[in-house]
């Protein structure tokens, strides 16, 4: 199966290296042509044997934490972003010496760590209006992510003095964007911060960014960034797009140990579980790609289930062209983002095994 042996025992993810390859090479091609800078965002994707092939072609990686650092360094990361939204003063302190820029996430935390010697910005909620699930978007009044904009403003203006060692600004605001929310995003800066624009050195612009998808409008990318740094051109520009870096680069392998039958809905019952290798299925109610489905109404309808003992471990409702049987090979598509790196041992199961093909 896919080139391997027969023998390897599911579950397990495989990644293909000619796609991972391809989608770094986009990457790499759009730090040049727009002259920016491209993390890849650790959290996402952590797996140790693949980190130096992408630390290889990008500009760094963005991490939250002393063991995502460890990850980055030991990856040959060129340069290194550290946010989360709060730090405990003592693990701060023992990062700085290996971070090159660092956000954080409140005014009271800027105060907190003011006299740090490292290069220091604040997020920012800049309060956009985009069509953004509710889950993940950071524009939201109630947001804990990043400081208000316009309480942000009012001191600034109130209180230059407080500030002065302000070199960034990070804007952690989209979500799976093809350029629209970028160029409404760019606006608002140059709207709200000129000000402050002129002291800063960098402009952290966070992720949800779709850089590698098929259909990104390259050129207008690039038309808005040259727009931007012809006014500001003080200012270097950083992007942690996360899941556009290793997606569509790989697999989620499993297979059907059982099919029962319950209200007249066929439940396969495979090798895996949303608590254990699918936590996006728990926590967002995410739909998954399977192989061999189909939107279109068959006679071959399953609801997919995990091996766990929780009622709730259901993976969810598909259609496939044609019957399951026990044994079968159930392959979830395009699984590398945000999946592995969330994996568990509930219920006594082994944690999935990674294959880079």
């Amino acid at each position: 199966m896919f080139g391997m042996s027969n023998t390897i025992q599911t579950p397990y993810f495989v990644m293909y290296e000619k796609k991972l390859i391809h989608n770094l090479k986009k990457l790499n091609e759009l730090e040049e042509k727009a002259n920016i800078h491209i993390l890849h965002t650790v959290k996402s994707f952590n797996q140790d044997t693949v980190l130096p092939i992408i630390s290889a072609k990008l500009s760094g990686m963005s991490v939250t934490s002393p063991k995502e650092l460890d990850i980055a360094k030991k990856a040959n990361a060129k340069k290194v972003h550290l946010y989360a939204p709060a730090f405990k003063e003592e693990v701060l302190k023992e990062m700085i010496p290996n971070i090159s820029t660092l956000s954080l996430n409140s005014l009271t935390q800027w105060q907190k760590f003011l006299s740090l010697p490292v290069s220091k910005g604040l997020r920012i909620n800049p309060k956009l209006s985009l069509a953004i699930p509710t889950h993940c978007n950071p524009n939201l009044n109630s947001s804990r992510l990043g400081v208000d904009f316009v309480d942000f403003l009012d001191i600034y203006h109130d209180n230059k003095s407080q500030f002065e060692e302000l070199e960034g600004l990070h804007f952690h605001a989209l979500f799976q964007d093809k350029t629209e929310g970028l160029s409404l995003l760019l606006e608002h800066i140059v709207k709200y911060y000129q000000k402050v624009l002129p002291q800063l050195k960098w402009i952290n612009l966070g992720g949800g960014h779709n850089f590698t998808d098929a259909n990104y409008d390259v050129n207008n990318f690039v038309k808005l960034l040259d727009n931007f740094q012809t006014k500001y051109p003080n200012i270097k520009l950083y992007f942690e797009p996360g899941e556009t870096v290793t997606k569509g680069c790989g697999d989620f392998m499993t297979t059907v140990l059982d099919i029962v039958v319950t209200e007249d809905i066929e439940v396969a019952i495979l090798d895996t579980s949303i608590e254990t290798h699918l936590l996006d299925v728990a926590i967002v109610n995410q739909s998954l790609q399977v192989k061999n489905t189909q939107k279109k109404v068959t006679p071959y309808f399953y609801e997919l289930s995990g091996n766990s003992c929780l009622q709730g471990d259901l993976i969810g409702k598909y259609y496939f062209t044609e019957p399951l049987q026990i044994g079968d090979t159930i392959v979830f598509e395009d699984m590398m983002p945000y999946t592995m790196v969330k994996m568990t041992e509930f219920n006594g199961m082994e944690k999935a095994r990674f294959y880079l093909q």
